[in-house]
């Protein structure tokens, strides 16, 4: 994935959170998702459409990871999240 793609939410879920993790429900298709605390901040983080460069950035802020490992397990949630419809990857328009 380049860096230089907004990453915007799609779909409209019902959540809440239990124990740090978010449960959600999507209203069109009925599907529950229950994501990992990193899933759930990434969730937060795109409430309003995001650069991936500036997502990535500031997971790096907040977690103990290394930057090789935070571009592949975002790169992987985020394919997962656009296969199911919850969020869109368009590039960025400067």
């Amino acid at each position: 994935m380049t860096q230089d793609l907004i990453v915007s939410r799609r779909a409209e879920l019902i959540e809440t959170e239990v124990d740090g993790e978010l449960v959600a429900l999507h209203v069109d298709n009925g599907t529950c998702y229950g994501f990992n605390g990193t899933a759930t901040r990434v969730w937060a983080l795109i409430e309003q459409p995001k650069r991936l460069s500036e997502l990535k950035a500031q997971l790096l802020r907040e977690f103990d990871v290394e930057p090789e490992v935070c571009d592949r397990q975002v790169t992987s949630l985020l394919s997962e999240l656009e296969a199911d419809g919850l969020v869109e990857l368009a590039p960025a328009a400067d």
